[in-house]
């Protein structure tokens, strides 16, 4: 689960185990497969991605991962994940949420059966192409506060010495 990053666009990490230390006991997925975490607070904290870039195409993780695999001639991954990161998404997972505290669990039959819109895979193209223009610009947004947050810093540390040394 810590290879899995919330952020919306940061994909994911990897690293070599041999087949037979993971072919059972963990959940298998293959490039292109978007993955989901079931398991509080991995879930709300919007936990997935789309599977990218595997050494052998084929992978294996957490058991708390639920992994959806659509036909990619006509669902684009990218789309799902964005459905599966939606805030609307999130809080009726939540609610859905199965188990104890400190161990509630998404059920597969919410992700199976949450609809979502499906429209025409250039659509869906499209609609990526603009939430990652988005990401991108609240990216560069974000760089741009901490460097004014740390150059308002810098300017109250210069006049808090010029004062004093006055």
């Amino acid at each position: 689960m810590s290879l899995i990053t919330a952020e919306y666009g940061r994909g994911h990490q990897q690293e070599k185990r041999l087949w037979k230390e993971i072919k059972s006991g963990f959940t298998h997925f293959a490039n292109n497969d978007v993955v989901i975490a079931k398991i509080t607070p991995c879930y709300e904290n919007g936990k997935s991605t789309v599977i990218k870039d595997l050494y052998n195409e084929f992978g294996a993780g957490t058991t708390e991962l639920h992994v959806f695999r659509g036909n990619i001639k006509l669902l684009l991954p990218e789309d799902v994940l964005i459905n599966f990161k939606s805030p609307i998404f999130l809080k009726k997972g939540e609610e859905n949420m199965t188990g104890t505290a400190g161990q509630k669990r998404i059920p597969r039959d919410f992700i199976l059966s949450n609809p979502f819109p499906l429209p025409p895979l250039n659509e869906q193209k499209r609609i990526v192409a603009k939430v990652d223009e988005l990401m991108n610009n609240l990216d560069e947004m974000g760089k741009e506060v901490k460097a004014s947050r740390e150059n308002a810093g810098n300017l109250y540390k210069a006049f808090m010495k010029e004062l004093f040394e006055f």
